[in-house]
């Protein structure tokens, strides 16, 4: 994607904010049409694997209506041998203290609230997602 939340715009920001660039990596996820969080996630600890870089914990930067599942989906990923953070970005395109005086707010409040039930009741990473 483009824009404020894309991976070149949020490491260009670390970068002006002192992360040095050599500890800034952008890792694109495999293109899927389900649970792309999760498949993300996955691709994020594949990664750190294949450095060799032994990591204790983690901290996901999503958007706000996105953090919980997005930290959810990250726990199930690394399968508790992580501890999982996440800072949660206020969204653009609404009001997130008064979401529910726009659509957009009540969409993507109530679209991530089914979609965390889901993630949470009812998804499980299948060994073949592995």
């Amino acid at each position: 994607t483009s824009g404020r939340y894309s991976a070149d715009y949020v490491a260009a920001d670390l970068a002006e904010h002192g992360v040095p660039k050599d500890r800034i990596h952008t890792l694109f996820c495999p293109v899927v049409h389900k649970d792309r969080t999760y498949h993300c996630a996955v691709a994020v600890r594949q990664w750190l694997q294949a450095q060799g870089t032994p990591v204790q914990s983690l901290d996901v930067v999503t958007l706000a209506a996105h953090s919980r599942r997005s930290r959810l989906l990250f726990q199930k990923a690394f399968a508790g041998q992580v501890k999982i953070g996440v800072t949660a970005l206020e969204d653009q395109d609404y009001a997130p203290a008064h979401w529910w005086r726009s659509s957009e707010g009540v969409k993507t409040v109530l679209d991530e609230t089914i979609a965390y039930l889901y993630a949470r009741f009812f998804f499980w990473p299948s060994a073949g997602s592995n």
